[in-house]
């Protein structure tokens, strides 16, 4: 009887080490941490973003120059305007066509992917995790647009891209990395899509009209909410950048928002509004 009780004490202290709708995952650091998992700033993190950079400097035999890095991720924010036009893709230096152009870039991507994926020169990009989305040709310049593929549903809220401009003749013209870490986040949602519809029944919305009249928009018919698939959802919040399995909700009739609710927690991420004003 004894051991009984003292079984049913240890299965009531382990019910209470988490909260109801919150999961116990790894961070990038490798700590237990409650959901959502997050990246966080850190000064190795930018030592090691900057080594990479001086590194890619001496690979291209370029001079020393600063470069602008998005928060939290250290990767590049754009090419340094010093640098335009002096990093040579193409050995040849003449013009070459689409094909040979996407070729390039990838080794190009392979030798860059220290810089261009925040993590250091001794995390390089895993380019099997990078679809090409968009590859045009705009007179003498191609651009190209890489979205981040590691993860089970697709990245929102403005990051997962690598973005290029480069000339016909394979100079470097222009780049931009939002690209994130690959962190464990659960796959199955907790919330469910009748809670959502209850939950933004009621809700408003403020916008401007073109005229530039202040007008409110409320929701009061559960009709007028489209609970989209999972995406994932990246979210900064001070020196962290939260990462999240959320649903995109489109809400309204002729004026529509897409309200990012959070699929574990049900809490509000983030508010689009899906016209012009």
């Amino acid at each position: 009887m004894r051991w009984n009780w003292l079984l049913f004490a240890f299965a009531l202290v382990g019910a209470s080490c988490t909260a109801p709708g919150q999961l116990s995952i790894n961070t990038p650091q490798g700590r237990a941490q409650n959901y959502p998992p997050y990246i966080e700033d850190s000064p190795a993190r930018r030592d090691a973003a900057q080594e990479a950079w001086q590194a890619f400097l001496a690979e291209f035999r370029l001079p020393d120059t600063k470069i602008e890095l998005e928060p939290i991720l250290n990767t590049p924010r754009a090419l340094p305007l010093e640098l335009a036009g002096r990093i040579y893709l193409n050995a040849r230096g003449v013009a070459f066509d689409e094909l040979e152009a996407k070729s390039v870039l990838r080794g190009f991507l392979g030798r860059a992917g220290g810089v261009l994926g925040g993590e250091g020169k001794d995390n390089p990009l895993n380019l099997n995790n990078l679809s090409l989305v968009n590859f045009s040709k705009e007179g003498n310049l191609y651009r190209v647009v890489y979205r981040q593929a590691g993860y089970t549903f697709p990245i929102e809220n403005g990051y997962g891209e690598l973005r290029l401009m480069l000339g016909k003749d394979g100079i470097l013209l222009q780049w931009s990395s939002r690209l994130i870490p690959n962190v464990e986040l659960p796959t199955t949602p907790v919330v469910t899509a009748k809670d959502l519809r209850e939950k933004l029944v009621g809700k408003e919305f403020s916008y401007t009209t073109i005229a530039g009249q202040p007008q409110q928009y409320k929701v009061t018919d559960p009709t007028e909410i489209t609970v989209r698939s999972l995406v994932v959802y990246p979210k900064l919040e001070g020196k962290r950048l939260t990462i999240h399995l959320a649903y995109p909700v489109e809400v309204g009739r002729s004026l529509t928002w897409t309200v990012y609710v959070d699929a574990i927690n049900g809490q509000e991420l983030g508010v689009r509004q899906n016209f012009a004003s």
